[in-house]
């Protein structure tokens, strides 16, 4: 396969999982903050199938399509980049304990890379304008806490950031859950019905 070909292959791989991750993500269950959803496992897949950067990017696909049919771009966007940065990390996982491992491994780590990105977000927007948050009932206490312009804005950044970060857990939990359980069992039928396709990455 010439170079053209292999960035053609490369190129249809990342918009068709990245079509696929935002159509999954329509499969959700509403949380308090977050909603957990189906739309991380073909990012897994693109990792672990297309390399490392094709599954960033289909993680950065996901965020921007999703928070344009949701709504919710403070929220979806540092998800994507999240997600896209478990990508990474899944297919260097992968290269050293198999496909398998790496995708369960991987979604565990979205406890870090998606609610980490998540909180740093929502809680630096938090401490900056309260008031943009005000549609997540979590930030009500917030909303009427001092501003940045605060001596104290230092802690208190911290303060939301660790306590969006805890109010995200039950969210990840499940989607880490629904995530990992069908990321492991497409890469297990591949690897009985098209074992090739996972010695690409």
């Amino acid at each position: 396969m010439s170079l053209n070909q292999r960035r053609a292959s490369l190129l249809s791989h990342i918009a068709v999982l990245g079509a696929l991750s935002i159509i999954m993500s329509s499969i959700k269950v509403s949380f308090p903050l977050g909603n957990p959803n189906l739309g991380s496992t073909p990012v897994s897949l693109s990792a672990v199938l297309s390399g490392g950067y094709a599954g960033f990017l289909v993680g950065i696909i996901k965020g921007l399509g999703v928070s344009l049919w949701t709504g919710q771009a403070i929220l979806e966007i540092p998800a994507g980049v999240g997600d896209g940065l478990m990508a990474l990390f899944t297919n260097a996982l992968s290269k050293r304990i198999g496909p398998f491992y790496a995708v369960i491994l991987g979604q565990i780590s979205r406890y870090i890379f998606t609610s980490g990105m998540i909180a740093l977000v929502l809680g630096s927007v938090a401490t900056l304008s309260p008031t943009l948050l005000g549609a997540y009932t979590i930030f009500s206490r917030i909303t009427s806490s001092a501003s940045y312009t605060s001596p104290d804005w230092v802690p208190l950044l911290i303060s939301n950031i660790g306590l969006v970060w805890v109010a995200m857990i039950p969210a990840i939990t499940a989607s880490v859950v629904a995530n990992a359980a069908l990321s492991a069992a497409v890469v297990l039928g591949l690897k009985k019905f098209a074992p090739s396709s996972l010695k690409k990455a």
